[in-house]
């Protein structure tokens, strides 16, 4: 049981955590530290991203493609801790549900190294399954080659990546990029935006992003469901 102070988001990013190690790769600032509750941290460019203890957020992730069994060809953009990859390897396999090839394209190759070495509480023996396929390298350009897709899991930054772009411009290209690469009646599964609980201008910030993925989603995919997750 968790207490009220480390419920509260900010607990998990500044209270208690150890830095283990800290690496400035050609993208970015790169920690991992180490909470007394939560485990290891995987932290970017002094932002939290991901703790051991929160395989609920790859089980949110991959639900919609393990409802609708679109699994057979999935690629995760992004993901470079492992978690999301991981989870959807062990659920076809405990689910009986055909998988051929999961990729994971993420452009940090120093982000893979460290996850692998300290966040494997999360990530487990995924590095050397043989249905992962582990790319280093530019997630949209891959995805911009890619066809014929199971599914699609989106686990990267909302922000642009091109200097001078807008989000709405970011957001229109990404999903019609996805829509493209994945086969009909293919499942695309994306991470939209925290709440901001306690934070005014970021819980606007988010619902504002929640809105213009809401409009560009629609453009398409026919169906289209939200879910609330938890992530402690």
């Amino acid at each position: 049981m968790l207490s009220k102070e480390q419920r509260n988001p900010q607990f998990a990013s500044h209270l208690g955590a150890q830095v283990i190690t800290s690496v400035t790769s050609r993208f970015q600032h790169i920690e991992i530290t180490r909470h007394p509750a939560f485990g290891h941290q995987l932290v970017i460019d002094d932002d939290l991203q991901i703790s051991e203890s929160d395989s609920i957020y790859g089980s949110a992730m991959v639900a919609p493609l393990l409802r609708h069994l679109a699994t057979e060809k999935v690629a995760i953009l992004g993901g470079g801790d492992g978690g999301v990859l991981w989870e959807l390897i062990r659920s076809c396999e405990r689910l009986s549900l055909p998988l051929q090839q999961a990729w994971q394209i993420d452009i940090d190759g120093e982000v893979m190294r460290l996850c692998r070495q300290y966040l494997n509480r999360l990530s487990g023996p995924v590095w050397q399954h043989p249905k992962a396929d582990i790319v280093t390298g530019d997630a949209f350009a891959w995805l911009a080659d890619a066809r014929e897709l199971d599914g699609v899991v989106y686990d990267l930054t909302m922000d642009p990546v091109r200097d001078g772009q807008s989000r709405e411009e970011f957001m229109a290209e990404t999903l019609a990029l996805v829509a493209r690469a994945l086969k009909p009646g293919g499942v695309f599964s994306m991470q939209c935006c925290g709440e901001g609980e306690g934070n005014t201008d970021l819980a606007k910030e988010s619902q504002d992003l929640l809105r213009e993925i809401r409009a560009e989603a629609a453009r398409h995919f026919s169906d289209i469901c939200e879910q609330q997750v938890a992530v402690p």
